[in-house]
């Protein structure tokens, strides 16, 4: 994919062009109407007080301010959709400037909702400066739950290559994600999807009479009962019949009514702002509804937007807004005569009822949709603005044990170009010869050196990889992985629990992960350094021989050479021992992140404590 900078550069500078001539016509439209308003008052006062011209010459620019009103109107949505295409445009370019965090959004409540899982809070994924923030586009707030959802649950292989099918697709497709970022500003604030689709559901309302087996009979009756209003008070208006059979017939329609209040209140109860929601969402679902697409997975979301009735559900959200505009109409003082004597209310309440009971079970399928395709979209875009970054192989493991890791040059994904150096890591199980990659990487260095980055650097692009994401990597093959991380602990003074004790608390739910069927990938950083030299090197040792045993994969990064010795004693290449080197120059101490064979031969801390003033 070429540099998108030039073409967001370009796009950007026209619809600023645009924005500004849309602006300069407003003002044209806006002077005008006031200058139509002038003269439609002079043509009065020429008409009433000098009687030079008949009064209807004043109805003349009465019209032409009306169409200004209306042509007013539609250039201020043109502007604002320009408006917004525009900014859509300037967050990608802050974005490929390295400005990710002013446009994105942190995600923080899914990190209280997910604080205890088992590698969301290791990997930043939520809150400032997170993954999230950096990937999310959404304009739902379903469709930042699914990508959330998406990054906490690795994907099956198969479910992976539809989505980087659909994310292929998507990348490139500029003028579909401006459509979608245009039409779903408004979306975010304003949908709540849990009202929306309790309302659809329409669970422990009272049924209007008849509704279901009847309906079409009360509906029936109904339209008789307004016809014969309407034809008694022309009897009594018009043929002299007096008001006696029109008030006969008005009383029984009103008693009826009073009784049947509470049905008619439910039915019509709430559809304003669930109307008002579905609107909003009709637009972003009639964007998705026009675009052709090619992948199976944007083919078969397409699809599903298509009812039995063979309407899409952008016509049918419009056909519940036409039913509600008419029922909000019963609260102009001017139309409600008119309303109640055509049984507006009732006839509207079993309109919208029957609506429900056809529609309202698919509204949660068009919300599922709508949450896909922003995911996806979200996925898109951080594919187009790193045009560098690749999409990993997914292969299906030989076995239950058999996981597979090998990645080249792989980055952090939200470190600066600038500051991010790529390494190595291959890992793979169940591999006894000499010269095969290592089960598990024994990662000693510094103080500072590099270790823990390298941990969410390996955990955070298998994330995005399981995700459906490219990654920051010039290759990466691997299979399907459960993550199992002890990066950052912190103790619990309200649980009375010391950091120990929740580090080993969140190792033991990382060996329960090797009892599930998907292999593990395990990630440990300076483990048990809470206690004594010699439990921990014995529980550390206990702990990743065992995870060994049971087919994990993984790294555990230390800086205590005792613990390195593992990989020494251990026979065969299943543990190796990896490095990361400092060197001091001049006083100043060096980190060049490189990751090397061996273990480490020389500590920092003495070195860092006089750096910042220690007398050591």
């Amino acid at each position: 994919m070429d540099n998108p900078r030039p073409t967001c550069e370009r796009r950007a500078e026209r619809r600023g062009a645009l924005l500004r001539r849309t602006r300069r016509f407003e003002k044209a439209v806006s002077w005008s109407r006031l200058a139509t308003v002038l003269a439609a008052a002079v043509l009065v006062w020429l008409s009433v007080q000098a009687r030079l011209f008949p009064l209807i010459w004043a109805a003349v620019p009465a019209l032409l301010f009306l169409v200004l009103v209306v042509l007013h109107e539609r250039v201020l949505r043109r502007a604002e959709r320009l408006k917004r295409a525009q900014a859509f445009y300037h967050q990608i370019l802050n974005r490929l400037d390295g400005d990710w965090r002013a446009g994105g959004r942190p995600g923080s409540r899914f990190a209280d909702e997910h604080a205890e899982h088992v590698y969301a809070a290791d990997l930043d994924l939520f809150g400032p400066d997170s993954l999230f923030q950096m990937l999310s586009r959404a304009r739902t707030r379903g469709g930042d739950e699914l990508l959330a959802s998406w990054l906490l649950e690795p994907a099956r292989p198969d479910a992976v290559r539809k989505r980087q099918e659909a994310v292929r697709e998507l990348a490139p497709r500029l003028d579909f994600r401006e459509r979608l970022a245009v039409h779903g500003r408004l979306a975010r604030t304003n949908i709540d999807p849990g009202a929306l689709r309790t309302w659809a559901a329409g669970e422990g309302r009272p049924a209007l009479p008849g509704a279901g087996g009847r309906e079409f009979l009360m509906r029936v009756l109904l339209t008789a009962a307004a016809a014969a209003n309407l034809l008694t008070a022309t009897g009594w208006m018009i043929w002299s019949w007096g008001p006696s059979p029109f008030l006969a017939v008005a009383v029984l329609e009103v008693l009826w009514v009073i009784a049947k209040r509470r049905a008619i209140a439910a039915a019509t109860g709430g559809v304003t702002r669930a109307s008002r929601d579905l609107n909003l969402v009709a637009a972003l679902l009639e964007v998705i509804e026009r675009e052709p697409f090619e992948s199976d997975l944007m083919v078969e979301l397409q699809e599903r937007l298509r009812g039995g009735d063979g309407n899409t559900a952008s016509r049918n959200a419009t056909r519940l807004r036409r039913l509600v505009d008419l029922l909000d109409s019963m609260r102009n003082a001017l139309f409600v005569p008119f309303g109640l004597l055509l049984l507006l209310t009732p006839q509207l309440a079993y309109a919208i009822d029957a609506w429900r009971r056809r529609h309202g079970h698919r509204v949660a399928v068009w919300l599922d949709v709508l949450s896909s395709v922003e995911a996806l979209a979200s996925l898109a875009s951080h594919a187009f603005e790193h045009p560098n970054h690749i999409f990993p192989t997914l292969v299906e493991p030989a076995g239950k044990r058999r996981p597979l890791l090998a990645a080249r040059q792989l980055g952090h994904p939200l470190l600066p170009p600038k500051d991010c150096v790529a390494n190595d890591v291959v890992l793979e199980a169940c591999s006894r010869k000499p010269g095969s990659p290592a089960q598990c990487l024994i990662v000693s260095g510094s103080n500072m050196s590099g270790k823990s980055t390298l941990l969410r650097t390996v955990g955070t692009n298998v994330v995005l990889a399981l995700a459906g994401a490219p990654v920051r990597a010039s290759s990466l093959v691997l299979s399907p992985l459960a993550i199992g991380s002890s990066i950052q602990l912190r103790d619990s003074l309200a649980e009375g629990h010391s950091r120990f004790y929740a580090e080993i608390t969140k190792l033991k739910s990382v060996l329960d992960l090797t009892e599930q069927e998907t292999p593990v990938l395990f990630l440990l950083d300076e483990i048990l350094h809470g206690t004594n030299s010699h439990d921990r090197r014995v529980g550390a040792e206990a702990l990743v021989r065992s995870l060994v045993d049971r087919g994990a994969v993984g790294l555990v990064t230390t800086h205590d050479l005792a613990l390195a010795r593992i990989a020494d004693d251990s026979p065969g290449p299943s543990l190796r021992n990896v490095h990361f080197r400092d060197d001091l120059v001049d006083g100043k101490i060096l980190f060049d992140y490189r990751l090397r064979e061996g273990t480490v031969t020389r500590s920092n801390a003495l070195d860092l404590m006089r750096q910042v003033g220690l007398d050591v």
